[in-house]
């Protein structure tokens, strides 16, 4: 876990990402998609997400592509990659004066150009113009002109927080142990998921075998009646007549 404060008491991977309105942005021609909104909009899974403030902090971009590439590997690997996850997401918190906001546009329009020329469908460039100062009150972070980087879930958990470019000299050792912990808990989910159904059916199923090997009636003590018992009751049943008959 990033142990990131920001001048608050709790680590900000410990708080929740706030919600933000997003508008993906595309190629000129192409028709605009639906907003997005983050955590809740982003498909299941881990995502990274990047929040510019400056048209500069597109540099830290290739350091974070570099983080989701190593994610994408390491859960690969395993097995335990689910779809639609491992998106980097590029916010870019448009300015309020509307000629900077211009030159925004512009320069977003080369970012989508030059994504769809490299072929990389996982980034994602995004414009949110109706963010406010609230927002960054809400997430107890510093609205100072710095590039926040998060590693988070569609349900706001934040795995990873840290700002500007991704420190890998300082933060990579930090990094993998939030990538073995994620990996260990996907594989304890899914244990959890393949046991389940096997010792339901043991418990529901009447023929199962107690681990002495009796039935599951005889190991709570429920005998079924012996012959000599069985001879009793049926001599007992007859009646008078089967007896003066004789």
């Amino acid at each position: 876990m990033s142990t990131a404060h920001y001048g608050r008491a709790v680590p900000l991977a410990l708080r929740r990402f706030a919600r933000l309105r997003c508008q993906p942005r595309v190629m000129p021609g192409t028709p605009l998609p639906p907003q997005l909104e983050i955590p809740s909009g982003l498909p299941a899974g881990v995502h990274v997400v990047l929040l510019l403030r400056r048209r500069r902090h597109i540099e830290h971009c290739d350091s974070w592509l570099s983080v989701r590439e190593a994610w994408e590997r390491a859960l690969a690997e395993r097995g335990l990659q689910q779809e639609g996850e491992l998106r980097l997401y590029i916010c870019c918190m448009m300015p309020r004066f509307w000629p900077m906001r211009l030159f925004w546009h512009w320069r977003m329009r080369g970012w989508v150009a030059l994504l769809e020329k490299e072929e990389q469908p996982a980034v994602q460039i995004l414009s949110c113009s109706s963010w406010s100062g609230g927002f960054y009150e809400r997430m107890r972070i510093h609205d100072d002109g710095r590039a926040y980087a998060m590693v988070i879930r569609n349900d706001g958990e934040i795995l990873w927080a840290s700002h500007d470019a991704f420190k890998e000299h300082l933060q990579e050792k930090a990094m993998a142990i939030v990538v073995r912990q994620e990996c260990h808990w996907r594989e304890t989910e899914r244990q959890l998921l393949l046991d389940g159904p096997a010792k339901a059916g043991a418990i529901e199923s009447p023929d199962a075998k107690a681990p002495d090997g009796t039935g599951v009636a005889e190991a709570a003590g429920e005998h079924p009646p012996s012959s000599g018992e069985g001879g009793k009751a049926e001599g007992a049943g007859n009646g008078p007549g089967e007896a003066a008959a004789r």
